[in-house]
This record gives structure tokens, sequence and C-alpha cells, in this order.
């Protein structure tokens, strides 16, 4: 019975805060969904379209895991275009789920689930999550970086454990970008991966090579037949001369995160932009606290990784900026936590003061959680340049 109460108190919390944030994200990313809009955009034509049959995906494995599922749906069950939205969604929903799970070792339960709250419910997460393409799998850094949490943290089944992360970091490569995250976070890691192969027999990293190579072999056998492919597993345009605007649409790309967008209706309400003032504010909180008084390896991975997209995206190519959005949030969520930490550290016995401290930043985070989805739930459905970008009934 001591035993069971013990279990019970250490795990209500966690337990209870995964139940009340997917409970959250379903309604969030499920509701509505084929009847928000008009109708259907031109991209979820064609990401249906390239789902039709394993020969289509075969022949551009780009976005594969997410094409797969598309073609398993309309496939088994009803071939309906908003089958895109659905799949969308459930990754939508596991990208929350993997966003708490990074930070909760880093916070508190409270601020893990206000930022993981903050984060699901932002207009850009929700247009990502609920739009049928791919989009939401270029969210794939925080698989990456719980695959790497995963692993430094397995301990005794450290070897299995790594089978798995040679999978998932092969299946990530079908990410448009995602490489150059992928080798911009084992270089930072590989001092300390280098020392633990040392004391590893041999026969499971050449294991976990083969491995990454039997996952990725598709991808690499059509990239030989097909060599633009690897343009756009990298990230690029296929058309170079994009490329001579990267100055201007790199300073685009970095107005759209707090100052002006550029309007595109499909991710967008007019030009608007991706965080309001108050995740601007936490944002830079978090930068600072970051660069400025830690310097972790952490702060350098997120920071450089935040450089890496604002470069992709500014190309032009497939990259855009869902692969942004989850870690502005976790910039956003070390801003909030150490908001608070400031405020509890200057009034560290004054129940009023800490009472209306943390009633005033809930309050601050009420009207941003409302205002973004009141920006993606009522204003962007009804613009003029919306409904006209949803204008293509079920085929």
């Amino acid at each position: 019975m001591d035993k069971l109460t013990k279990i019970y108190f250490r795990s209500w919390r966690p337990v209870l805060s995964v139940l009340t944030l997917a409970l959250i994200a379903y309604l969030l990313y499920f509701h509505r969904l084929g009847s928000l809009l008009p109708g259907y955009s031109a991209p979820e034509q064609s990401t249906l379209t390239g789902a039709a049959s394993w020969h289509n995906i075969a022949n551009n494995p780009i976005n594969a895991p997410y094409k797969s599922l598309i073609w398993f749906l309309t496939a088994f069950t009803h071939h309906h275009i908003v089958m895109t939205r659905v799949v969308a969604a459930g990754f939508g929903v596991g990208a929350v789920m993997l966003f708490y799970a990074i930070i909760r070792p880093w916070y508190s339960y409270r601020i893990s689930f206000l930022s993981t709250l903050l984060f699901a419910t932002s207009a850009g997460f929700l247009h990502f999550a609920r739009l049928g393409t791919p989009q939401v799998l270029q969210m794939s850094v925080l698989l990456f970086i719980t695959a790497v949490l995963w692993y430094r943290r397995a301990d005794k089944h450290q070897v299995l454990t790594g089978y798995t992360v040679a999978a998932l970091f092969a299946l990530l490569l079908y990410v448009p970008g995602m490489v150059w995250l992928e080798l911009f976070g084992l270089f930072l890691l590989w001092p300390g991966t280098r020392r633990s192969l040392r004391d590893m027999q041999p026969v499971h990293p050449i294991g976990w090579c083969v491995t990454f190579l039997a996952f990725l072999t598709p991808l690499l056998a059509i990239s030989i037949r097909s060599p633009h492919i690897l343009l756009l597993a990298a990230g690029l345009p296929q058309d170079l001369h994009n490329l001579t605007h990267i100055g201007t649409n790199l300073l685009d790309a970095i107005m759209s995160v707090g100052v002006r967008s550029n309007g595109d209706p499909l991710f967008w309400v007019g030009h608007a932009p991706l965080l309001n003032a108050a995740e601007l504010v936490l944002g830079a909180l978090g930068c600072y606290f970051y660069l400025v008084q830690q310097r972790t390896v952490r702060a350098m991975f997120l920071t450089g990784s935040v450089v890496i997209s604002l470069v992709l995206i500014s190309f032009g190519g497939p990259v855009g900026f869902a692969t942004l959005v989850p870690l502005l949030y976790l910039f956003i969520a070390h801003g909030l936590s150490n908001l608070m930490a400031q405020w509890f550290t200057v009034f560290p016995r004054n129940p009023i003061a800490r009472g209306s401290g943390i009633a005033v930043i809930c309050l601050m985070l009420f009207f941003s959680v409302l205002y973004q989805t009141r920006v993606y739930f009522v204003a962007w459905p009804h613009t003029t340049a919306t409904r006209q970008a949803f204008d293509l009934p079920q085929p």
C-alpha cells in the first residue's frame, strides 16, 4: 500500500499534465478540421496526389513518413483530401508531446505546462498542424532533440537505444533541411560522443551505421537517378537563381518573427508576425539568459539552429517557418522560467508579492493564448485572401 501511495504522489502531476496537454492538442488540431475553411488549397491537393500510391512516394521520398501515413489512410479507409489534414494534426499532437518531454526535465511542472500551452496554441503552429501539407514535419528538430536526450539518459540500455536513434536520424533526413541541424548538433556533441564510443565494443557503432544506412537506402537510391532529390533533402531550391535574393529574403524572414510577415494567406493573417508582444519579450529574455549568462551546449545548439533555419528559409526552397517555430518557443520557455525565478528571488518570502507576480504572468499568458487562438480560428478563416486560397472543393 505504501508503494502504491508513493507511486501515486510521484506520478499524478506528470500524468495529469500529459493527459491535459494531449486533450488540449487534440481539440485544437482536430476541431472543425474539414469545415473551418470553405475548401482546400492547391498545396493540399498536390500533397494528396503525391501520396496516392507507393510508386509516387518511391519516386519522391522527401517527407516519406508523412506521405506514407496519408497513403495508408486513403487506401484502407476513405480517399478524401481531409486525410492530409488528419495526418498533419496527428503529427501536431506528437510535436506538443515532444515539446513537453524536452522541457520537463529542464523546468518545473508549472513552467513546462505553461510553455507547452503557449507553443500548442500559437497561431504559427496551428497553421502548420492543421494544414494538409508536410510542413509540420519540419518541426522534427523536436524529435532530434528528444532522441539525443533519450540516448544520453539511457545508461544501461544505451546500446539498444543507439539502434533506435540511428534509425530516427536516418528518417529525419527525409525532411528538407534537417540534415544541417543534425550535423550541427552532432558536431557540438562529438567530444562527449567520442569518449562514449571508446568504452564500447566496436560491433555496436558498426551496427548503428548499418541501421542508419538501411533506413537511408531508399533516399540514396532514388537520388542516383534523380539528383534534384538531394537538393530538396538539403532544403535548397531547385532553381539556384533564387539565391541572388538571399539577403532580402533573410531580412524578410527575421522581420516575420516579430514585425511583419510576407502575407502568404496559407500561413498568415495579413502581415501579422509570428510572435505577439508578450512572446517577443519572453523570447528576448530567453536569448539573454542563454547567450549572456549560461552559454551551454544547449544554448549553442538552439541559437545555431535558429540561424540555420533562417538561412534555409531565406533560400526560398522547401524549408518554411515550421522549422523555426519550436526553436523560438524553446527560447520563450527559458525566458518564462527565468522571469519567474527572478521574481521569486526578489520576493522569496512575501506571499502577496509572489502571488501577485504569478497572477500577472499568468494573466499575460492568458491574453497571449487568447490572441493567438482568435487569430487562427476567428480572423484567419474570414479574410478574403484566405477564402480565395482555400477554394478547391473535394475532388
